[in-house]
């Protein structure tokens, strides 16, 4: 039976507490405060409400002990760096699970107050130091404060995993796929018993990499060893859905829903989802998922995603200004990779008869994407309209007759492709045009 003696005060006696059936947590910080009882006591019993459920009692004991913790004792200083530390990693974690975007913000704050009382105790602590990195990841704009850490504990201790997994991830965010691959072989190699999301990790990078294979065989491991894995069940969904054979494309769905009924508010699942219900035309259902997603994270790629998928369902439906609205909220978040929104959006624009900013939307989608057909054929059209004399447009007809001139180069029975150029041709190139 395991138990925790808290020492009386000016006696030799103690107070013995069974770990099994611990009183209110009320009543323990009280003892705690009036016995004055060492801070690893407090460390102890918080702990132990934590693992039990009772995370109030966890919060108001390490929130408490600096006033009241007897700290005279040796190593006293790595226990009160370790209860600063606990406290920060909670509302970490708990700012992770926040929507709301002030509360976050104020947990962030005591997370960053008590890293940095944790600072001035022991800098240099290994797991001081890979806590605070994670922090940093996850605020999103401090990576390379983040690597700086990771890089000085592995520096002291090269076979260090979390060190290595926060290493690739900061490689995996970099689109540095390769090294990010090496840091998690790495990290399996030193302790071959690490847990799936370290497989789920390596079969990411295999699928940035086209190894779609090896990426398979990575999730299945991480599958055979968490079965509940949504991240894992969503990455061999999408190999499936990848395929485009029938068979596939009905097991993708299948792991999909199968990840829906786990965590029915994942984002990822909801925006897998609504699109494969858009290619079934059920735009509700679409929708409903879509906003789900949306509002369940805050993830900007992801929002750009959910944004996209909600103004395709109501630009196939006809409904342009919202699909409108949609496409350029989806755009305001959308990396410079993401550029399907701008297209849409490129659309809506040229439905609301505004050139200008329909081609900026194409230009943005073909400094992504430069051999785009699509792409090339609208603008080239779009610039082949130009009416003005002006420089500018005469700049802008030349660049319509390249990229029409590409097009009927990768497709010669595109007809409209020559007759466009043709007429550009007309205007640019007197002499050239009649042969066509």
């Amino acid at each position: 039976m395991a138990s925790v003696e808290i020492p009386l005060k000016d006696t030799d006696e103690v107070i013995e507490l069974d770990l099994d059936q611990l009183p209110d947590g009320e009543e323990v910080l009280g003892i705690l405060k009036q016995e004055n009882a060492p801070l690893q006591t407090w460390i102890t019993l918080g702990l132990e409400y934590y693992k039990q459920g009772k995370v109030d009692d966890f919060v108001k004991i390490f929130e408490s002990w600096q006033n009241d913790a007897n700290c005279s004792y040796a190593g006293s200083d790595k226990d009160q760096m370790t209860a600063l530390d606990t406290l920060a990693a909670y509302y970490v974690q708990q700012a992770r699970k926040e929507k709301n975007k002030e509360r976050k913000k104020d947990l962030f704050t005591q997370a960053t107050l008590l890293y940095t009382m944790a600072d001035k105790i022991i800098m240099y602590d290994q797991n001081h130091l890979l806590g605070r990195a994670c922090f940093f990841l996850l605020e999103g704009d401090k990576m390379d404060q983040a690597d700086a850490q990771f890089n000085f504990v592995l520096n002291q201790d090269a076979s260090n995993i979390p060190a290595l997994l926060g290493k690739a991830c900061i490689s995996f965010n970099r689109k540095d796929y390769r090294g990010a691959l090496a840091y998690y072989k790495k990290a399996l190699r030193t302790n071959p018993n690490c847990p799936a999301a370290v497989r789920l990790g390596m079969g990411h990078c295999f699928m940035k990499l086209g190894k779609f294979e090896k990426a398979r065989l990575a999730f299945v491991r991480a599958m055979a060893l968490d079965s509940k894995s949504v991240g894992t069940l969503v990455g061999l969904a999408v190999l499936e859905l990848n395929s485009k054979e029938a068979d596939s494309i009905k097991n993708g769905v299948q792991l999909l829903s199968k990840a829906y009924t786990i965590d029915s508010g994942n984002p990822m699942v909801l925006n897998h989802l609504a699109n494969h219900f858009f290619f079934k035309k059920d735009y509700n259902k679409v929708q409903h998922l879509a906003l789900h997603a949306f509002h369940g994270t805050e993830n900007e790629s992801i929002q750009a995603e959910s944004c996209y998928q909600l103004a395709r369902s109501f630009h196939v439906q006809g409904d342009f200004d919202q699909a409108f609205q949609y496409y350029y909220q989806s755009t305001q978040f959308a990396s410079s990779q993401f550029v399907l929104p701008h297209f849409g959006l490129g659309q809506m624009y040229i439905y609301r008869g505004d050139t200008e900013n329909a081609s900026q939307c194409f230009e943005k989608v073909l400094k992504a994407q430069p051999g785009n057909y699509e792409t090339m054929k609208i603008l080239g059209s779009l610039y082949a309209s130009l009416k003005d004399e002006g420089k500018e447009d005469d700049v802008k007809r030349e660049t319509a007759k390249g990229y029409l001139q590409k097009v009927v180069d990768q497709f010669p029975d595109d007809v409209e492709a020559w007759i466009e150029l043709a007429q550009i041709l007309e205007i640019t190139d007197v002499q050239v045009s009649p042969t066509f």
